[in-house]
């Protein structure tokens, strides 16, 4: 038995995936189907859904360095500032 389902989208996404769909000869309603089935058949996200890190994510060490940077420029000024 077939079902509709409504749902809201961004306007633009949907033309972006109307254009790609078109290319690979298959409707929305088709990737749709697809992402759905694949979504029962894994029982969840049919692909890894997680947090991205940001690629110029500091490490621990630049950290530090950075605070012993804006650390010792205070202490400049501050040193300048009691004169």
């Amino acid at each position: 038995m077939d079902t509709n389902m409504t749902f809201r989208m961004d306007s633009d996404i949907k033309a972006q995936m109307s254009a790609i769909c078109k290319e690979l000869g298959m409707t929305t309603s088709t990737a749709f189907n697809l992402f759905a089935n694949a979504f029962v058949r894994a029982k969840g996200m049919p692909f890894p859904v997680k947090i991205q890190e940001a690629e110029n994510t500091p490490t621990r060490t630049q950290m530090l360095a950075d605070a012993d940077t804006v650390l010792d420029q205070f202490a400049e000024d501050y040193r300048r500032m009691s004169e």
